[in-house]
């Protein structure tokens, strides 16, 4: 539950940051040409994004290039689009529309196939971003070379007999660290490289098959299939854009369970399948 500060925050930051990121912006910071964000949306947020796209155009540490993927199925012939978008594409922000409609799992996909050895920065529709973000991200790469780098992640929790706990049942990691026991949520602003991870990343009809809501379970099983640490970086809190969207994923994973579900479907496909659960229980570094 937010305290009476963190929600009064949060609301003077919806009520101010709109109007800063409106303004014109003066190109600044290192442009790294190895560095992709990547993310996606839909109609019942698409109105505020621009907003998200502004914090990634303001970085002290540039991306290389910005690609927002929409699908065609819930944007026809572009239709939904806001202006907002539209005028702020050009060499550094492209939209990209894509058959079909494969949910968050559209923030990683595309671009994992596309650029499987570029280092992807993957991050959420719905967050106002630090500035320095990407920076703080890419000093941690230089330390941890082959560590997927994360803002918030949570500890996996496991009973005497080694069984997984219930999902909601698992603690944040409120500290800096590095763990391979951590679970890291991908929309925070994750660093990583797709052809680190697991062959199956790209496995689209494994992926929404056995994880049709939950793109961050499908990483975190690619990621510790491939033995690869997660390195969480200080974050205190983030501030989210607001929206009269009211069936958020993460309400809907958690309300009813579905995370438990889905980290059920993969674990038990790995074990029959090559002998291996990716959530299990391990020995932290």
């Amino acid at each position: 539950m937010l305290t009476p500060l963190r929600r009064f925050v949060r609301y003077l930051a919806n009520k101010t940051l709109p109007k800063y990121l409106a303004q014109k912006r003066t190109p600044k910071g290192k442009v790294d040409q190895g560095v992709l964000v990547s993310f996606t949306s839909f109609p019942a947020r698409i109105n505020n994004v621009w907003q998200v796209v502004e914090c990634m155009m303001r970085q002290t540490y540039q991306p290389a290039k910005i690609i927002l993927w929409l699908s065609k199925e819930q944007f026809p012939d572009g239709s939904g689009i806001p202006a907002s978008l539209k005028e702020r594409e050009g060499d550094l922000f492209e939209i990209r529309m894509v058959d079909g409609d494969i949910r968050s799992h559209k923030k990683y996909y595309y671009a994992s196939k596309e650029y499987p050895d570029s280092l992807l920065f993957i991050i959420d529709d719905d967050i106002y971003y630090e500035t320095d973000i990407i920076e703080r991200a890419m000093k941690a790469h230089l330390e941890y070379p082959c560590a997927v780098i994360c803002n918030y992640a949570y500890h996996f929790s496991y009973d005497k007999d080694g069984k997984l706990k219930p999902y909601n049942s698992w603690k944040k990691e409120s500290y800096p660290s590095q763990s391979n026991d951590l679970f890291f949520g991908s929309g925070g602003g994750t660093l990583f490289c797709p052809s680190w991870l697991h062959n199956d990343l790209t496995n689209i009809e494994k992926a929404t098959e056995m994880t049709p809501t939950a793109d961050d379970i499908w990483l975190n099983a690619m990621v510790r299939l491939s033995d690869i640490p997660v390195v969480k970086l200080k974050q205190d809190f983030f501030l989210p854009i607001q929206s009269d969207e009211s069936k958020a994923l993460a309400v809907e994973n958690r309300g009813v369970s579905r995370n438990d579900d889905q980290i059920k479907n993969v674990s038990q496909h790995y074990l029959l399948a090559i002998g291996k659960d990716p959530f299990a229980k391990r020995i932290n570094l």
